[in-house]
């Protein structure tokens, strides 16, 4: 039925029924949606530490255990240490470094070496450098602080509530917190952005400064890359407090999950088991 508003039903022209599709409706017809994961078993995998598995794309929980429960996310941190810096920073502009830092797992950036935020960025997601992490802090206007306030507002601004930085590295603090649960909805604001989808399945790479007077030679804190065909990044963490943490990146034949653990003694065989159980139990229906 077609209702038409302001037309007199007296002076309302023939419709040929066949051509009356109203433009909503033509709207309508052109949306895709995409397919719907479909979990084939009710075995959940045999991963005894805290977990997640989501579908990207719609955001279907595939399978979890303590999903909300707080943990440590280590050096998972740095998705949104990378991510508050490409908001900050064009990818180009150059630092020169001050002031070193020597904290936990490091590059060795040198006093007076000149680095681009590329690099940087480069450097943290796959080696998990936390000089890097922290001279893109410490070049922030506000400073440190205030560059760890702007992470804090990227999750609040994402309704990820039951997380909170005190640092830019992950480096253990009672106040610096997450869920696997907000870390799956942080990686997935990560792979938005093609660059750090590139950065993060990169097994191996020479990072120089923009004078070609220093060279780091970094390869992925990333165990699983090469190994599994389905791994294509994401994220690794580790603290004594926080135990293991691995942010998965999968790809199942053109399907994107993302995998969190935490809390792990073995974070790359629980991924192992996660990507496994995926292949076997999840399936993609068409809307």
């Amino acid at each position: 039925m077609v209702i038409v508003v302001g037309i007199s039903l007296l002076k309302m022209p023939k419709i040929r029924l066949s051509s009356a599709i109203s433009p909503a409706n033509k709207i309508a017809a052109t949306i895709t949606h995409p397919p719907v994961p479909v979990v084939t078993t009710k075995n959940l995998p045999q991963v005894y530490s805290d977990y997640i598995l989501i579908d990207s794309t719609t955001n279907t929980i595939l399978a979890q255990n303590n999903a909300n429960s707080r943990i440590y996310p280590a050096s998972t941190t740095k998705l949104a240490t990378a991510l508050t810096a490409l908001n900050i920073y064009p990818l180009d502009e150059a630092i020169t470094i001050g002031t070193t830092y020597s904290e936990g797992k490091v590059m060795k950036l040198e006093t007076g070496e000149k680095i681009t935020v590329k690099s940087l960025i480069t450097s943290l997601l796959i080696y998990s450098a936390n000089d890097a992490a922290f001279v893109l802090a410490n070049h922030y206007p506000q400073g440190v602080s205030g560059f760890v306030k702007e992470m804090n507002a990227l999750v609040a601004k994402n309704n990820l509530t039951d997380t909170h930085f005190t640092n830019f590295d992950g480096i253990h603090s009672p106040d610096h917190y997450s869920t696997v649960y907000d870390l799956s909805q942080l990686a997935r604001l990560a792979i938005k952005s093609q660059f750090i989808r590139d950065t993060v399945k990169t097994k191996h790479i020479v990072i120089t400064d923009i004078d070609n007077k220093y060279q780091h030679d970094l390869t992925s804190t990333n165990e699983l890359l090469g190994v599994i065909p389905e791994i294509e990044g994401l994220k690794t963490g580790w603290t004594p407090e926080a135990s293991g943490c691995f942010v998965g990146l999968i790809n199942i034949n053109g399907h994107y999950l993302i995998s969190v653990v935490a809390q792990s003694q073995d974070r790359f065989t629980d991924t192992k088991t996660l990507v496994s159980w995926a292949k076997n139990y999840v399936a993609w229906k068409s809307y």
